[in-house]
């Protein structure tokens, strides 16, 4: 699974983000703030090797339904082989609606991302942020993290700033040290 994931980052750096994938105790964090078990529609983007996918899916509702979005064929296939109960597809975070549509999906009351925000351009996050905004219902809860330390740095202040003009309310999570690199969650509402 971590090679796999390394490879992947090798291959393409801007699309993957990480080179190791995300702690358990990150992805425990990550479901607990997006409230999944109280959701009765969960989406994920970017599963990558599925780091969050297992978590997510111990943690969900009975009756509720999941989705998850990975832009990389290779992973996309991975994860799918891995939870093969989940429904995962292989698409684009700017066409998250599209995708929503297609799939018959409603609107989900939580979704989780793992993309790799500091690696896109702010151009692209604005994209993706307002697709995330305009798949969100009342109420549901967007939740992604940010590596601790490069938050600090003028592409992370931006992303957070995008963050606030995008939602009502922005939280972050204590730091998940465990995590290489240590990592928190925002969880932003609204």
């Amino acid at each position: 699974m971590s090679l796999g994931f390394l490879r992947e980052f090798l291959r393409s750096p801007s699309t993957v983000g990480a080179v190791w994938p995300s702690s358990p105790a990150l992805a425990r964090l990550m479901v607990s703030a997006a409230r999944v078990p109280d959701a009765e529609g969960v989406l994920e983007l970017g599963p990558g090797s599925g780091a969050f996918t297992g978590e997510i899916l111990q943690n969900l509702k009975t009756g509720a339904d999941f989705l998850a979005i990975e832009k990389s064929p290779d992973l996309a296939r991975a994860a799918a082989a891995r939870f093969p109960n989940a429904r995962v597809i292989e698409g684009c975070a700017t066409r998250l609606n599209d995708h929503l549509d297609e799939e018959g999906f409603p609107k989900p009351g939580a979704i989780l991302s793992g993309l790799p925000w500091a690696a896109f351009d702010e151009k692209l996050q604005q994209v993706i942020l307002k697709e995330i905004v305009r798949a969100l219902p009342r109420g549901g809860v967007f939740c992604t993290f940010a590596y601790f330390g490069p938050h600090w740095l003028r592409a992370g202040r931006k992303f957070r700033s995008g963050l606030e003009a995008s939602f009502s309310e922005v939280r972050r999570t204590q730091v998940v040290l465990s995590n290489l690199p240590p990592a928190f969650v925002y969880r932003c509402r609204g």
